[in-house]
């Protein structure tokens, strides 16, 4: 049997694939109870597993986990960890690439696609004829680390002049409570409703970040789609509306008529992109 995982900051959700394709098990855990290693290691105990395949959500290379801002890592080298101690076949993708593979599937692409995903942060990745668009060292589609303008409030990767420092669910955290907004939790709707001159510039920087990440991708990269995800995406569907309205002005014209923006229909896309790892060996 096939174990497909999506790794994130607080839980671990998996589906056990049995070998006539069938979903034998969906289940879930916290990934702080045990460490990642241990997780997946009671997994194979439990289910028998033969192939891994890991949707994660930080950056990784070659099978070694290169950086995690909100997993603790308990073992880097964890393909050659399985293969050693296991002699099973694991593949550790990050979690945007996986998606961006189901997405790839799903919709039947012939040509180059890119999922951009807003959630905590903001990435993105790039499909091109069924392939992965890697970069040198797999980080290439780091939409959110461009640079924008100067920020007041750091990026989570430390910098001051990130795209994802003004648009991405931290960045309405961080600036809310640079302000002191009396807002308990950090979304745009609460933002829209409170209505103060600091509300209405988290949401304007949010807005045009947004819009000039988006009409980067599509003068770079010259997609045939681009799907939008993540939890912010998904919960403010009025950004759809916004992007298709006015990326025109931030995009070479001749690129953005051929571009289609869309907002994924998958549930759970990283998790098929994990089983994809493995079906595909990609």
């Amino acid at each position: 049997m096939t174990a497909a995982l999506d790794v994130g900051g607080t839980s671990l959700r998996y589906n056990i694939i049995g070998t006539d394709g069938s979903l034998v098990a969906s289940e879930s855990m916290s990934t702080h109870e045990k460490g990642l290693v241990k997780a997946v290691e009671s997994i194979v105990k439990k289910y028998g597993i033969k192939k891994i395949g890991i949707s994660y959500a930080g950056q990784v290379y070659n099978g070694k986990i290169i950086s995690a801002p909100n997993i603790g890592v308990d073992e880097p080298e964890i393909w050659e960890y399985f293969l050693k101690n296991h002699n099973i076949e694991l593949f550790i993708e990050n979690d945007l690439k996986c998606a961006a593979l189901a997405e790839y599937e799903y919709w039947g692409c012939n040509s180059t696609i890119v999922a951009a995903s807003i959630g905590t942060g903001f990435g993105s990745a790039i499909i091109e004829n069924g392939k992965l668009v890697r970069g040198a060292h797999n980080l290439a589609g780091e939409i959110g680390h461009i640079p924008f303008k100067y920020s007041e409030v750091l990026c989570g990767c430390g910098n001051r002049y990130c795209i994802e420092a003004f648009c991405s669910g931290s960045a309405l955290s961080r600036w809310s409570k640079y302000y002191n907004l009396p807002i308990k939790e950090y979304t745009i709707q609460n933002l829209q409703r409170l209505g103060s001159p600091e509300a209405d510039r988290i949401l304007e920087n949010f807005h045009e970040a947004f819009l000039f990440s988006i009409g980067t991708i599509i003068s770079l990269i010259n997609p045939e789609m681009i799907i939008l995800g993540g939890g912010v995406i998904k919960k403010n569907r009025y950004l759809l509306e916004l992007v298709n309205e006015n990326v025109y002005k931030y995009s070479l014209s001749t690129s953005r008529k051929q571009a289609e923006i869309i907002i994924s229909e998958l549930d759970n896309a990283s998790i098929k992109g994990a089983q994809l790892l493995v079906d595909r060996s990609v």
